[in-house]
C-alpha cells in the first residue's frame, strides 16, 4: 500500500454529513468503515481526504500498479468498453462540445473527437502530459478548480469516476451549470442497490475505499441529478470487457498479496491476451438530460 494510500484511510471524518439530505450518519455503520445514512439511506465511506492525499492517489503509480497492471497495454480493451457507451450516447447528443471529468490518459476523448469537439481533464499529472502529447485538449488539474464558462457544452462525461470523488455533488453542480439546455450528463458507477452488492456485502469488489468514496444505487444518483436540473433519460446495467490479465491481476495480485497468488499468476501469462466480456449487473450507466 502507497503512503498516501496509508494516510487516507486513517483520516476519518468525525462528524459526517451526508451530501444528499444533510443528516448526519456518524455511528451509523452498514460495514466497518462504510456509513448508511439514517434518513435518506445513501451510502459513503467514513473517511474525509484532503485535496493533497487524494491528488497522491491517482498518480502514475495507480495507473501502473495500485490499481491496473499497465494501463496503456490495456488500450484496445478499454476503448472497446468506451466504444459501447459511445454507442449509446450519439442516440442523446449527436454532436457539439463535449467534456470529460477524470479522462486519464484520454482514450475515450480520442474516439468521442469523431463526433464531438472533446476535451477533458485529470489530476494525473502522467495522464494529462500523455494525452496532450496524442494531440489532445486535455487540462491538468481538479475540475472544479478550472475556469469555466455556462452553457459550453452539450455532453459532460464521468466514466468510473463520480466514485472516487471527495464531493460529487459539487461536480455534478458544476457540471449541470457547463451544460447547454437540452445537453447531457453521462456517468458510469458502482450500484450498491444491485444483487451482486446486496449478496457480497462488505466483500462486494467496489467496495474499497479511499479510492470509491460514495456508493450509489438508481435512486440516490437520481436524486443527486434532479436536484440540478438533470433528468435520467437512459438507464442500464452495463457490461464492460476486461482484459484476462488485468482480471488476473486484480484477483490474485491486488487482492491476494501473497506468493502463492504471484506464481499463479507468473503460469498463467500466455493467457493474457483474451479479453472476456463481463456483466455482473451492478454498474449503472446513466445519461440524463439538463431540463
Amino acid at each position: 500500500m502507497s503512503a498516501s494510500r496509508a494516510a487516507a484511510r486513517k483520516a476519518g471524518n468525525p462528524s459526517p454529513i451526508c451530501i444528499l439530505c444533510g443528516t448526519n450518519a456518524a455511528g451509523h455503520d452498514l460495514f466497518p468503515g462504510i456509513l448508511k445514512c439514517p434518513a435518506c439511506g445513501f451510502v459513503f465511506a467514513n473517511s474525509q481526504i484532503s485535496p493533497k492525499e487524494l491528488n497522491g492517489l491517482y498518480q502514475r503509480n495507480y495507473f501502473f500498479g495500485e490499481e491496473y497492471v499497465n494501463y496503456i497495454e490495456d488500450k484496445a480493451t478499454l476503448q472497446k468498453n468506451f466504444a459501447e457507451r459511445l454507442h449509446t450516447l450519439k442516440n442523446f447528443s449527436p454532436g457539439g462540445r463535449l467534456f470529460e471529468i477524470g479522462c486519464a490518459y484520454g482514450f475515450f476523448l480520442e474516439l468521442a473527437g469523431n463526433s464531438w469537439t472533446a476535451e477533458g481533464c485529470d489530476i494525473s499529472k502522467d495522464a494529462a502530459q500523455a494525452a496532450r502529447t496524442s494531440g489532445l485538449k486535455v487540462a491538468l488539474g481538479d475540475f472544479l478548480k478550472l475556469p469555466s464558462r455556462r452553457k459550453s457544452y452539450d455532453v459532460v462525461c464521468m466514466w468510473d469516476t463520480i466514485e472516487h470523488l471527495a464531493r460529487p455533488d459539487l461536480y455534478v453542480e458544476k457540471a449541470a451549470s457547463l451544460l447547454r439546455d437540452g445537453g447531457v450528463l453521462s456517468l458510469t458507477t458502482g450500484d450498491i442497490g444491485s444483487w451482486m452488492a446486496r449478496v457480497r456485502k462488505s466483500r462486494w469488489r467496489l467496495i474499497h475505499p479511499p479510492t470509491h468514496l460514495y456508493y450509489f444505487d438508481r435512486r440516490t444518483i437520481t436524486t443527486l441529478l434532479n436536484r440540478y436540473g438533470l433528468q435520467v433519460v437512459h438507464f442500464e446495467h452495463c457490461g464492460y470487457y476486461r482484459s484476462l490479465k488485468q482480471i488476473l491481476y486484480s484477483i490474485l495480485i491486488l487482492n491476494r498479496k501473497g506468493k502463492a497468488g504471484k506464481s499463479f499468476y507468473e503460469m498463467l501469462k500466455p493467457l493474457f491476451g483474451i479479453n472476456i466480456y463481463v456483466n455482473l449487473f451492478d454498474i449503472m450507466f446513466v445519461v440524463a438530460r439538463k431540463t
